[in-house]
């Protein structure tokens, strides 16, 4: 991972992006090119994270698949506790999360991509979940037989009926 302070500030790191010697990956951190950038260097790149949150929604998506995130940090963290302190630029939510919905990467909590998929259902825009999903599947290996049965299994969630469409229009995308 390349910072600005590791090449003589923040010039010399603008100048070595638009020149192609540095990709970026979010915000000021970027990469030589030819460097793979997966999952665990996209966390990296997010740490700290706050004490008690989890990346969740889109953030997560961009972790494991690399979809757009946009400049928002999407951030959960578990029904019966405290919001944790974050920054401006994030939105924060509270939500029931098991042990099984979060993986750790890089030592950043991130929901499962199968939990990303039934959060980014329940939480954005159609067209928007519906891609955003659709790239969890082919990279990461989805299953939405599964999102779908962990959405049902849910309890008191909001937004079921649309977040069905959302996974159903995912899946008619399957179809070649």
């Amino acid at each position: 991972m390349v910072l600005p302070e590791h090449v003589g500030g923040r010039a010399a790191w603008d100048t070595l992006v638009r020149d192609g010697a540095l990709r970026v990956v979010r915000g000021h951190a970027a990469v030589r090119p030819g460097v793979a950038v997966d999952a665990v260097l996209r966390a990296s790149v997010l740490a700290p994270v706050p004490r008690g949150a989890v990346v969740a929604g889109r953030t997560a998506a961009w972790v494991h698949a690399g979809e757009p995130a946009g400049g928002t940090l999407d951030l959960a963290y578990a029904t019966g506790r405290h919001r944790p302190e974050v920054w401006g630029g994030a939105r924060v939510w509270q939500e029931p999360l098991l042990t099984s919905d979060v993986v750790e990467l890089a030592g950043v909590r991130v929901t499962t991509p199968l939990r990303t998929a039934v959060d980014l259902a329940l939480r954005e825009e159609h067209d928007r979940a519906v891609q955003a999903v659709r790239t969890l599947v082919d990279v990461c290996g989805v299953d939405l037989h599964a999102a779908g049965r962990a959405l049902e299994l849910r309890a008191r969630v909001v937004g079921r009926p649309r977040a069905r469409r959302v996974l159903a229009a995912a899946a008619g995308a399957c179809v070649p």
